[in-house]
């Protein structure tokens, strides 16, 4: 308790305690961010994957991403999302740049499913930033019922 008053006692010690305490806390979250970002990077588009008896949906955040830089691939059960994200730099004289986090560059996601896709019936839609996939089973896969027939 001692050295807690007497750091604090002295008219210029606080000053640089808070200054002290604000890099620390700067750093901390520098650190963070850095970390958050660097475990993400390789997830870009998130997607939600889902499944009925007739085939899957598949919808992909893409902001600022637009539909005539994505291409989408289907090649047996694999789907491939690939494309770029350009976002325009500012620059120039007198500009400073307090913080960048959106980022740009070329992304590739490839999606394995458990059965083949109706590539004819397969649909791709673009909206608001969001990319979703119609994309049907094979007809071979779609259950069926059968008749019985009494001879």
């Amino acid at each position: 308790m001692n050295s807690i008053n007497r750091n604090f006692t002295n008219e210029t010690s606080l000053p640089r305690a808070f200054a002290s305490l604000s890099r620390d806390l700067h750093r901390q979250l520098a650190n963070d961010r850095n970390r958050s970002f660097r475990g993400t990077r390789g997830v870009f588009p998130a997607v939600n994957l889902h499944e009925s008896d007739t085939g899957y949906v598949l919808t992909a955040e893409l902001p600022g991403v637009a539909p005539e830089n994505i291409d989408v691939s289907i090649e047996g059960a694999t789907v491939t999302l690939s494309g770029e994200r350009k976002i325009e730099r500012v620059a120039g004289d007198g500009v400073a740049v307090h913080r960048r986090e959106r980022q740009s560059g070329t992304f590739r996601r490839a999606f394995e499913l458990p059965a083949e896709i109706d590539l004819d019936a397969a649909k791709a839609t673009h909206k608001n930033g969001v990319l979703t996939l119609d994309l049907p089973k094979s007809a071979a896969l779609q259950p069926r019922q059968i008749p019985v027939e009494t001879p």
